[in-house]
């Protein structure tokens, strides 16, 4: 059995070898790496990360809200939701949640 390429030639060592680097010099070309789009990525996923460990999703319309200090009642800053809301249990603010965790920090 002969080992043939597409265009079938039966490379010899010299061939072979020819081949080999044609085709790494194709991968590198398919798959060049856009710095500045790899750069905005990284960016782009420790800002979710950040958001992620800093705020809690609104319990009505899942907006991320971050707590800068305070009691534990907020108000989502939607205008068209503006639930107020308790940070520590994430239902919206009733009684128990002020006698409950009212100064919790």
């Amino acid at each position: 059995a002969k080992i043939t390429c597409q265009e079938n030639y039966v490379p010899c060592m010299s061939g072979l070898a020819h081949h080999l680097s044609t085709l790494s010099v194709f991968i590198s070309q398919a798959y060049r790496v856009d710095e500045k789009a790899a750069e905005q990525a990284r960016w782009e996923e420790a800002s979710k990360e950040t958001i992620k460990k800093t705020t809690k999703p609104c319990p009505r319309c899942h907006v991320p809200v971050e707590k800068n200090g305070g009691c534990m009642h907020m108000k989502c800053p939607q205008p068209q939701c503006q639930l107020e809301w308790c940070w520590a249990c994430s239902c919206e603010w009733n009684r128990a949640c002020m006698g409950d965790h009212w100064f919790d920090v």
